[in-house]
C-alpha cells in the first residue's frame, strides 16, 4: 500500500448476465443498476488491510470484504448473507453487501433511493424489533457504490 489512504481492492472477477439473473433470482429482487453493474465487474472485492470511511463505526477486511456470488464460500456470499445478516435485520428492500465488524453494509433495491449504500450499526441490533423498526436506524453513506468506493480511505496499520 503507498500511503496515499486510497482504498485498495481486489476485484474478484466478473459475473454474465446469466449469473446476475440467477442471483436476483435466487434474492427475489432485482438489483439497482449501478450496483448491478459494478457487481457484474467485479463480483465483489477483497480489501487489502483496513478500509472504512472517515467517521463510520465499520472497518472493512480482508476477511469481511464486499460480497459477491461465491456459494462455494458462504462468508463471501450474497445469497448467504441475505438470509443470515439482511433478514433477521432489514426489510426485502435491502441487501446486505458486506457484514464488517461494527454493522451491515446494504443496497437499497428500490424507491427513490434505489442503489443507495446505508450502514446499520451493530449497536441498532440489540434488543426486540422488527426489520421495519430497525430500518429507521440506517445510516445513509453514499447515494451508490461508485461514490462508496471514492470515499472508501485504506487505513495505514499501527
Amino acid at each position: 500500500v503507498d500511503g496515499s489512504g486510497a482504498a485498495v481492492l481486489l476485484p474478484y472477477g466478473t459475473l454474465d448476465d446469466e449469473k446476475l439473473q440467477n442471483l436476483e433470482k435466487g434474492l427475489g429482487r432485482t438489483l439497482p443498476p449501478r450496483y448491478r453493474a459494478w457487481l457484474a465487474g467485479t463480483n465483489g472485492a477483497q480489501p487489502v488491510g483496513r478500509h472504512g470511511l472517515p467517521g463510520m463505526l465499520f472497518t472493512l477486511l480482508p476477511q469481511r470484504p464486499l460480497l459477491g456470488v461465491h456459494p462455494q464460500f458462504p462468508p463471501f456470499d450474497l445469497l448467504a448473507a441475505d438470509t443470515l445478516h439482511r433478514r433477521p435485520w432489514l426489510p426485502d428492500d435491502y441487501l446486505a453487501i458486506a457484514v464488517p465488524p461494527g454493522g451491515l453494509l446494504a443496497v437499497r433495491l428500490t424507491g427513490a433511493t434505489a442503489d443507495a449504500v446505508v450502514f446499520l450499526p451493530e449497536t441498532a441490533k440489540a434488543g426486540p424489533a422488527d426489520a421495519a423498526t430497525r430500518a429507521r436506524h440506517l445510516v445513509p453513506v453514499a447515494e451508490d457504490i461508485v461514490e462508496f468506493l471514492r470515499n472508501l480511505r485504506h487505513y495505514e496499520d499501527e
